[in-house]
């Protein structure tokens, strides 16, 4: 079964035309799946300065931490420990706030 991910964004202000938001992409998954994972590359859109970033903070939840103005799909490689490794996309959404709202 493919491993999930999720993120999180908060508006930080305005840069010219443009909102601004942190944003926080993760892992979402149980601890026992995380740990067999290596390591994460996002593959963020090419207008970004060094669009792929590799994570290697298992704690984080291997969370990238970054910020923008407009939403996209990032493509994401996972590395697993056992040297297999697994791609997906996750398209970022920055209607989801931080902290999440709990109902």
């Amino acid at each position: 079964m493919p491993l999930k991910f999720n993120n999180y964004a908060k508006r930080v202000g305005s840069r010219g035309k443009y909102e601004w938001f942190e944003w926080w992409v993760f892992m979402d998954e149980p601890h026992d799946r995380i740990d067999k994972v290596k390591s994460v590359e996002y593959r963020l859109h090419d207008t970004f300065p060094n669009p792929i970033r590799v994570v290697e903070d298992q704690n984080s939840n291997f969370a990238l931490i970054s910020e923008g103005w407009g939403e996209f799909l990032i493509f994401i490689t996972i590395y697993f420990k056992d040297g297999t490794e697994e791609h997906t996309k996750y398209y970022l959404d920055l209607g989801k706030s931080w902290p999440p709202k709990v109902d």
